[in-house]
């Protein structure tokens, strides 16, 4: 970087204990008129023509010191003005102050950039002598006396010249050097943000896996020292997070993981029982799944109280843009003891009984143990032998019939999956749907359901006339229900199986729906308009209110299993069957009570007039092979239909 030229800096100091030396510089270096002499001096020093000569008539500005201490004074005061000094003519003997060699020492400690002539007789110093006490040679000259006025003016000139260029040369390298030094500082910017990078969350700004795995590393070894000193770690999973970011979109999915994450800190940064906090690491492993590293416990029982508050401050709904959001969060728990495992082996426990939680029932906690990791491994197991059970055709439909409660004849049937595996058996579908819904399987086995359901129809429309009439219920996963065009995907199923829309019942449950209602009613309406049924399953189980159900374009309603079974011990849940129904009624939809399972139960049901129910006091789900038995044999159901 260059600086343009400054004027010179013509300011001079003489120092000299004798007035008339001082009139002498004074006539030298401030000439009344051009000296001829002088300017052939520049012109052959400088190559300087009619301009240069001009410049000659330029006087210096001239000042003068009688000591060696009174020229420091000066020095300094120039300094405070911001008008330094550039030459100083320095007398070698000045009694009874400092001598000249003594003086520029000062000089040059109070203005290290100073240009110095010493003035001195032959009999003074040795020039070497000198040269020893004042090691700065490039910025030192002598000049004998008695002097010429020529070569004084020719001195301070040149010298003049050099100061100034030796202080834009500064300038400069300053000005380069600050350049250097805040480029060096972005780097090192740079680079403590890439490192910061490395070891953070993006989106959390909370620690990531690398940062995680090295405290844990940390931890474990001081374990191996410290038994007594228990430490713990969580393992989280966000409940409901994927409907969420399924059905309302990454940027909702990101809001919500940044607020988790301020909830996460601040649930393991404080303490409701008074007691210390102990000291913890949040960090952020990648999608919904969050670790707390806990050091120092004391003991196992302060970690799970840790957990408690975890899931406490999750329990309250996540705010954005005017919604509500429920969400919840399962932990599990893993201490870390002796013989002290590795931090990838404890991650792995504790997400085991994180895992376990969530099979509870989701907002729970779970403190790991071998059984567990058992348990968990065979889930695994499950998961993935689930992968391949539609190419191995271990995969199978059943059908439940839905039996009109007046008539007892059968309605439709509901379509239920089923999965026969080659070492485990049946496997109950309480076991392999959640496992198909937490690992996203179950969008592509509900799509596998969908087309079977619709091949078999087929089927029976054109083999068997006794199906007239009869409809096949399917359910769909909440996946399945986030994509807006699963309405042109199931037109495009049934137009392709050649069926009408009044074959296929669409079955969704109320807690799918209630997510996005909005959203709801217009992929509903459009699949009610194609002119398939609206099934709402498990109806009362969610957090919907009856006072909204008029909203959605619903055909049936089909109240849960645990209504049923209840309304004979509690007359409030019969209370509450019959207001469903008679709200359904005046909205212009039937009702299905699920789970009959015995006589009392279908009584009840038929005094609150229900009008269709399913259950095993009917019927257990049937084969394509038994359904077909039973619409031929024209079967019906009622009290003493069941009880023969």
């Amino acid at each position: 970087m260059s600086h343009p030229m400054p004027p010179v800096n013509r300011r001079v100091l003489t120092i000299d204990d004798n007035a008339s030396i001082h009139e002498d510089y004074r006539r030298a270096l401030c000439p009344a008129r051009k000296d001829s002499t002088i300017g052939a001096l520049e012109a052959s020093i400088f190559g300087a023509s009619d301009a240069a000569s001009a410049a000659l008539m330029e006087q210096f500005d001239l000042d003068n010191a009688f000591q060696g201490q009174e020229g420091l004074e000066k020095i300094r005061a120039a300094l405070g003005r911001g008008e330094p000094y550039a030459v100083v003519f320095v007398d070698m003997r000045m009694p009874p102050g400092w001598d000249g060699v003594e003086t520029i020492e000062h000089l040059w400690k109070a203005d290290p950039n100073l240009l110095v002539v010493i003035c001195s007789a032959y009999s003074d110093y040795e020039w070497s002598e000198v040269l020893s006490r004042l090691p700065r040679r490039d910025q030192l000259l002598l000049l004998r006396k008695p002097f010429d006025p020529t070569e004084v003016w020719q001195m301070a000139e040149s010298l003049c010249h050099k100061w100034t260029i030796a202080q834009l040369q500064l300038r400069t390298l300053e000005s380069v050097n600050e350049q250097l030094s805040r480029e060096l500082r972005e780097r090192e910017k740079a680079q403590e943000q890439l490192r910061y990078a490395a070891l953070h969350d993006e989106l959390t700004s909370l620690p990531n896996r690398a940062l995680l795995l090295d405290r844990l590393a940390e931890v474990v070894e001081h374990q191996r020292d410290h038994p007594d000193d228990l430490s713990a770690v969580l393992y989280l999973d966000l409940d409901n997070f994927k409907i969420i970011n399924d059905s309302l979109g990454h940027k909702t999915g990101d809001a919500v993981l940044v607020e988790a994450a301020r909830r996460l800190e601040c649930a393991v940064g404080s303490s409701e029982r008074g007691e210390a906090t102990p000291d913890a690491l949040a960090a952020r492993l990648g999608g919904d799944e969050f670790v707390v590293l806990l050091r120092s416990i004391g003991r196992g029982a302060r970690a799970l109280q840790v957990a408690e508050q975890v899931v406490a401050s999750f329990a309250l709904p996540f705010a954005y843009e005017g919604r509500d959001l429920s969400l919840g969060v399962s932990v599990g728990v893993a201490l870390i003891q002796v013989p002290a495992r590795s931090p990838e082996e404890l991650l792995r426990d504790a997400d085991t009984a994180m895992y376990q939680a969530k099979y509870a029932g989701k907002g729970r906690i779970a403190l790991f143990d071998a059984p567990m990791h058992a348990a968990v491994l065979k889930r695994m197991n499950l998961e993935a032998d689930m992968r391949g059970a539609v190419a191995r055709r271990e995969l199978s439909v059943e059908y439940q019939p839905i039996v009109e409660i007046e008539s007892g004849r059968v309605a439709g049937f509901e379509a239920l999956l089923r999965w026969n595996h080659p070492v485990h058996g049946e496997v109950p579908p309480d076991t392999f749907i959640p496992i198909a819904e937490d690992s996203s399987l179950i969008e592509s086995l509900s799509e596998w359901v969908i087309h079977e359901v619709t091949k078999t129809i087929g089927r029976w429309k054109r083999e068997l006339p006794a199906f007239d009439g009869h409809y096949i219920s399917v359910n769909l996963s909440r996946r399945q229900f986030a994509d807006q065009k699963l309405p042109r995907k199931i037109a495009e199923v049934i137009a392709g199986a050649g069926l009408q829309p009044a074959d296929i019942a669409i079955e969704i449950t109320e807690s799918t729906v209630m997510q996005r209602p909005e959203a709801a009613m217009g992929i509903l309406g459009e699949l009610r308009d194609l002119g398939c049924r609206i099934m709402m399953d498990d109806f009362g189980t969610g957090y919907s209110s009856l006072s909204c159900l008029h909203r959605f374009p619903i055909d049936v309603l089909k109240i849960d299993r645990a209504f049923v079974h209840t309304q004979q011990s509690n007359r409030d849940y019969a209370a509450v069957i019959h207001s469903i129904i008679t709200l359904a009624h005046n909205l212009g939809a039937v009702v299905v009570a699920e789970g009959v399972e015995t006589a009392e139960h279908l009584a009840q049901l038929q005094s609150l007039e229900c009008d269709f129910a399913q259950g095993f006091y009917f019927s257990h789900p049937l084969s394509a092979a038994e359904v077909e038995a039973m619409l031929n044999n024209q079967t019906r159901f009622g009290p003493k239909a069941a009880a023969a």
